[in-house]
């Protein structure tokens, strides 16, 4: 298959849209069952994201600003940087990192995150 870029920025929306939606698990299923996230101590696996998902407080104006993507076949790699807020409406803060999202193709055609790593 041909990678096409425009398809990693629709995946991108659609998982901002999943990170800020009411559903807090939404985002979960925007990532491969053998996914690692990495944003100091790995999570790995679906699983232990829901479980990560459970404890997290809804996430509100969430960017994804893609820097630099490769791409090859149904593999991508996006150097970005994300920025949301988070915590309740009386002590919310702004989040900005820095990372990369490793993209893959699974068989249903979907982009979903295999690999995310922020600093």
């Amino acid at each position: 298959m041909v990678f096409d870029e425009t398809e990693i920025r629709m995946a991108e929306r659609r998982m901002v849209a999943a990170l800020e939606s009411d559903d807090r698990f939404a985002w979960v299923a925007e990532y491969t069952d053998d996914a690692v996230f990495d944003a100091g101590e790995p999570v790995r696996g679906r699983e232990a994201l829901l479980e990560m998902a459970a404890h997290m407080t809804p996430l509100r104006d969430v960017s994804i600003t893609p820097l630099h993507t490769e791409g090859s076949g149904d593999r991508a790699a996006v150097w970005c940087e994300a920025t949301w807020t988070s915590g309740p409406e009386d002590a919310r803060r702004e989040v900005q990192m820095r990372g990369i999202l490793v993209w893959r193709r699974e068989p249903d055609g979907v982009w979903r995150v295999a690999i995310e790593h922020l600093a």
